[in-house]
């Protein structure tokens, strides 16, 4: 195997290529995501608590509550910064992880990433980021509401209008996964080839096509680890802090901090091992694809470092014990 080949990996592979990319490069990974994750939870928790009337929730757990102007004024302007704060948790969501998969990939090229550098390359693609996020939204709203009014219209108008409305609602139950899946790796083709928004999702559904159910039972085994993980710690912290208010915000906090590195990172090296599959792909194409620069002390190409071991996916020493391979 050339020393620079990037191999097929099956799903408990990828999974620990994940776990040992987040473990060998923990600070610079949860420093990355702290720095916009943080601002941005504390900023969703001021929102919500500026917007929320003491006595609303009190109101609104009453068995006949008075649905006068007021009452209703309050529970729209919660609503409305609920919607705000989920905007801003999921666009420093986006931009956490958009920057993540840089740093996976200069970690995959043998170099320790610097935070910064990969913060600053998805700010730069934060209008890509948001199109993208908002051409999924989109179609996935057009098809949900399309069923939904397709099972209505059926279910209202039909004799057997209650069988093809459930024929609808199980083949948008079936459509909506699909598709999810299928763009699921539109941000790291967008970071890492520089796509367009179009071309990202065009990548990603390429990419998983044909191995759509790898794809989900990567994806599906990742989920169950974070959310059994963090659930265990969540109650473990809670027990020894009040519930809700700030201790419910930073634990909350604590926990996306903590988890997003690895799920990108899973996200990351899914992306690398299905291109291996679809294409010639191997280090250096990743380094042409990143734009990394050449190395000091190397010649000037862009062929990164090898790893030390060419049988396992390309991960370089550990930075924090054995010094540096190379900085951005």
């Amino acid at each position: 195997m050339n020393e620079q080949s990037i191999r097929p990996l099956g799903l408990g592979e990828i999974i620990d290529t994940a776990f040992k990319i987040y473990t060998r490069h923990w600070r610079a990974l949860l420093l990355l995501v702290a720095v916009v994750v943080v601002p941005a939870g504390i900023a969703s928790y001021l929102i919500l608590d500026a917007a929320v009337p003491p006595d609303l929730v009190q109101t609104l757990n009453d068995p006949n509550p008075v649905l006068d102007d007021a009452l209703l004024e309050d529970v729209l302007r919660f609503l409305g910064a609920a919607l705000l704060a989920a905007l801003i948790e999921s666009g420093a969501a986006l931009l956490a992880s958009a920057g993540s998969v840089r740093g996976v990939a200069q970690i995959y090229l043998g170099a320790n990433p610097d935070w910064r550098v990969s913060l600053m390359t998805a700010v730069r693609r934060v209008p890509a980021i948001i199109i993208t996020g908002c051409l999924i939204v989109l179609a996935i709203g057009v098809l949900t509401g399309g069923a939904w009014l397709l099972a209505g219209m059926t279910a209202a108008t039909s004799s057997g209008g209650g069988a093809l409305a459930a024929l609808a609602l199980i083949a948008w139950l079936i459509a909506v996964p699909w598709l999810a899946i299928s763009w699921a790796l539109a941000i790291p083709a967008l970071i890492i080839e520089g796509t367009t928004p179009p071309e990202a999702l065009t990548r990603s559904f390429n990419l998983v096509r044909r191995r759509w159910w790898p794809t989900f039972g990567t994806l599906l085994t990742t989920w169950l680890i974070v959310a059994i993980i963090s659930g265990i710690v969540s109650r473990i912290v809670q027990a020894f802090l009040p519930e809700g208010g700030v201790s419910g915000m930073l634990v909350s906090v604590a926990i996306a901090v903590a988890t997003t590195p690895f799920i990108v990172a899973v996200f990351a090296v899914l992306y690398f091992d299905l291109r291996t599959r679809r294409e010639p792909f191997d280090l250096i194409r990743l380094a042409a694809d990143v734009g990394t620069p050449p190395q000091p002390g190397t010649p000037e190409t862009l062929e990164p470092q090898p790893p030390d071991r060419v049988d396992w996916p390309p991960l370089p020493p550990d930075a924090d014990e054995g010094g540096s391979r190379g900085t951005e």
